[in-house]
């Protein structure tokens, strides 16, 4: 079905419970931009002439929001929940009860997002269907460092097992010793209250690799942080703050390059394994996976990112922008996409 043929409302949900758990500011920024992809998917969808009704889902609302979804039949649903109740390991859930309400939605299926979200998990189907990915190890007690790194080498990337957005992510993240590592585990065990995920440093390149599509994915340009303006003794990492704060200085010094220069043949490798993983994980419809580049010029899949961000400003639109494609144009993909499995 093509996206101009649609009838019937698009309904755009996304998560407005924001609860601040941890104290910190984290979620106020990722609550920020949830609302702000929602504004721009619906204004693109109003702009294109669609009947849209935009519905933010909390708790204190769920069942008024059940019994809406059920009476304004939706053509489809576009799904821009990343949690529920201020919880983003909640996200499987959201989905899950589109599922049992029978009602089609855009992006990934609860299993699917359930499994990315675990870091862990993601990497060893991975590694089991020899797609190259960091080494690494889930740490969920201070006691099993010792006993769980022994055959890793340092320096180790420490991040929180089921956390997006580089939430718990600084530039502390990339350890050189013990003391270091333990350090920064414990901070995540008491911050984030989940298992931390320890693997070791890539020390390279970085892309990200956005597709679109299910039967026959569209590969957009390849995008690459870029990192050659940070000091040298600075990791080559992507953190919270080099992420979101746009008036930090790490903001302004890792900025993305799209599309990336890259030579023809390693190009072809990033996205055949970016490929290979969206196809082995189950992603549907959209998804970004994020890739290291080794000094020898091997890809390894850091994160696979089931509906990752999709403002206006954000990464996959960029490389929409450098693939000839307008906002519009992308909202349309994704739609379609979505459409040709109903």
């Amino acid at each position: 079905m093509d996206f101009f043929s649609l009838k019937g409302p698009i309904i755009v949900i996304y998560n407005d419970d924001l609860k601040i758990k941890r104290g910190s500011s984290d979620d106020i920024i990722s609550f920020n931009a949830v609302i702000k992809t929602s504004e721009d998917v619906e204004r693109t969808l109003k702009d294109s002439g669609f009947e849209t009704l935009r519905i933010g889902l909390n708790s204190d609302r769920l069942i008024d929001t059940i019994k809406k979804l059920g009476e304004s039949k939706p053509q489809i649903i576009f799904n821009l929940c990343e949690g529920f109740d201020g919880d983003p390991s909640q996200e499987k859930n959201v989905a899950a009860l589109f599922e049992l309400l029978d009602l089609h939605y855009t992006g990934s299926p609860s299993s699917i997002i359930g499994l990315t979200s675990d870091k862990w998990k993601t990497k060893q189907l991975l590694l089991q269907n020899s797609i190259p990915a960091p080494k690494g190890t889930g740490i969920n007690q201070i006691s099993n460092i010792k006993s769980q790194i022994s055959n890793l080498k340092f320096p180790l990337m420490v991040k929180p097992l089921s956390e997006d957005g580089s939430i718990g992510i600084e530039r502390d993240s990339v350890v050189s010793d013990r003391h270091a590592l333990k350090r920064k585990i414990e901070f995540i065990l008491d911050t984030y209250n989940q298992p931390a995920m320890v693997e070791e440093y890539i020390d390279g390149r970085e892309f990200d690799v956005s597709i679109i599509g299910n039967s026959k994915p569209f590969i957009l340009p390849i995008s690459e942080i870029d990192y050659s303006r940070i000091s040298p003794d600075t990791p080559k990492i992507l953190c919270y703050t080099s992420k979101w704060m746009k008036d930090s200085d790490i903001y302004r010094l890792t900025p993305s390059v799209c599309p990336a220069d890259i030579p023809d043949d390693i190009e072809k490798d990033i996205k055949g394994t970016a490929l290979k993983a969206f196809e082995i994980t189950g992603c549907r419809d959209y998804a970004r996976v994020d890739i290291r580049l080794s000094k020898d010029n091997v890809p390894y899949v850091l994160e696979v990112n089931a509906n990752p961000d999709i403002s206006v400003d954000a990464g996959m639109a960029k490389s929409a922008k450098a693939a000839g494609w307008s906002y519009r144009d992308l909202i349309k993909n994704i739609l379609n996409a979505a459409m040709e499995r109903a």
